[in-house]
């Protein structure tokens, strides 16, 4: 009996969300395709819901990319210097930690360094209105 603890547990983690996800999303579709049968039995014509394709904002990814470089930067120097440092015998834990700390740090000044002297075009819709 105590081999089937791991195995229900495992089902439960995984097996439930899955299925709430699944039955809750069937039953959006559903309910959607009834909503738009019922217009179109009354005489409305229902307008096509078309997905609008956003524009990427290119500033997130670039502070992004710019922390994630110096969290790797953070790590591969916090390992160097709890192995090869008098300082990080001991202390691994702490020294990598803070040396991942102070490159994020480093990294987000980097990104509002770059960014400072970047002019924002206003955006088109706030033109088309006047």
């Amino acid at each position: 009996m105590e081999e089937l603890i791991p195995l229900v547990a495992i089902i439960v983690v995984i097996g439930l969300p899955i299925a709430t996800g699944l039955v809750i999303g069937l039953t959006s579709v559903k309910n959607d395709h009834r909503e738009r049968m019922g217009l179109i039995e009354q005489g409305i014509i229902p307008p096509n819901r078309t997905k609008q394709k956003s524009t990427p904002n290119r500033l997130v990814s670039l502070r992004n990319g710019i922390v994630l470089i110096a969290l790797g930067i953070g790590i591969i120097v916090g390992f160097l210097c709890s192995e090869y440092l008098v300082i990080g015998q001991g202390n691994q834990f702490w020294v990598t930690g803070a040396s991942v700390v102070f490159f994020l740090g480093v990294g987000y000044l980097i990104y509002f360094l770059v960014t400072r002297k970047m002019v924002f075009l206003p955006q088109q819709e706030d033109n088309e209105r006047e």
